[in-house]
């Protein structure tokens, strides 16, 4: 375990465990959540374990007890802990500085979880937990151009636009088709929690209405920057599709993802993030699908 401080979650093993706690307590009943922890944890360690066992114990009833969720059991075997000086050891063979920090930290982590929990907070992944769309779906999004800068250091150099042709672009659509799913991260606790992104085959063709009767056969492929292929990753989360009024058109022959440059993630170099949520004067999704299109 890398501790970087005397508190109770001023360590590796801790930090690691807050992102399973968040997930079983999202994912199961608070009962279930519980065993399935325990279960995880003495899979890898246990009490024999004092530095290894605090960092659980004492990161557990500091999770619940600020989600408003803290059970007796799991309070009552923290403080015990405590009160007994279970692992402290450890801590005075750094020398009585570093013994007296942490017996202070524990005083205050004590105080903590004996006084009044705030109400119960919501508990939800910091990560894309939706798997959007089905391989082939092919959709019809809506350019969001208006009161935008081309300009980006990401785009212009790509294909040349007028601030005055960016802009005339905002309510046409272009269209994407889906390609395939990249999970970035699973959850070692609840495999079926994973931070998804979603991977689109990008057409270079932009439409005054909504597409009828449009195949992508019929369509040429974008090409972006760095990799020079249609394919774009961005976060899977339907806010950025319905936000931008998506339509699906229908679903067609999966594309067939390209191979992996060799010795290279295959995640990252066979498609460019395009980044839906963010617009600033170096990344913007529309300038970057723009300057994909029509590229000599």
């Amino acid at each position: 375990m890398g501790a970087w401080s005397t508190s109770v979650t001023g360590n590796d093993t801790a930090a690691d465990l807050k992102t399973e706690y968040t997930c079983a307590f999202f994912h199961y009943p608070q009962a279930e959540a519980l065993e399935q922890i325990e279960a995880y944890v003495r899979g890898m360690f246990d009490e024999s374990d004092p530095e290894e066992w605090c960092a659980y114990v004492y990161s557990l009833a500091d999770f619940m007890w600020k989600k408003g969720i803290l059970t007796d059991a799991v309070k009552q075997r923290a403080l015990q802990m405590i009160d007994s000086g279970f692992g402290l050891e450890l801590w005075a063979e750094s020398g009585e500085k570093t013994l007296r920090d942490r017996k202070k930290a524990l005083e205050k982590f004590r105080a903590q979880i004996v006084s009044p929990m705030g109400p119960v907070k919501k508990i939800k992944p910091n990560v894309h937990t939706e798997d959007i769309f089905t391989g082939g779906d092919l959709i019809a999004i809506r350019l969001m151009t208006a009161g935008k800068t081309y300009g980006t250091k990401h785009a212009a150099k790509y294909r040349p636009m007028t601030e005055e042709t960016f802009q005339s672009y905002d309510g046409k659509y272009v269209l994407l088709q889906k390609a395939w799913s990249h999970a970035s991260w699973h959850s070692a606790l609840v495999p079926e929690i994973a931070d998804f992104w979603a991977v689109f085959r990008l057409f270079d063709a932009v439409f005054d209405a909504l597409p009828a009767d449009i195949t992508p056969d019929r369509l040429p492929e974008a090409r972006f920057g760095s990799t020079g292929l249609p394919y774009l990753m961005c976060e899977s989360s339907m806010f950025y599709f319905k936000k931008r009024k998506y339509q699906l058109i229908g679903n067609f022959p999966q594309p067939e993802p390209p191979p992996p440059p060799s010795g290279r993630c295959l995640s990252d170099h066979r498609a460019d993030h395009v980044y839906f949520g963010i617009s600033n004067q170096w990344w913007d999704p529309d300038a970057q699908l723009l300057a994909a299109m029509s590229r000599s």
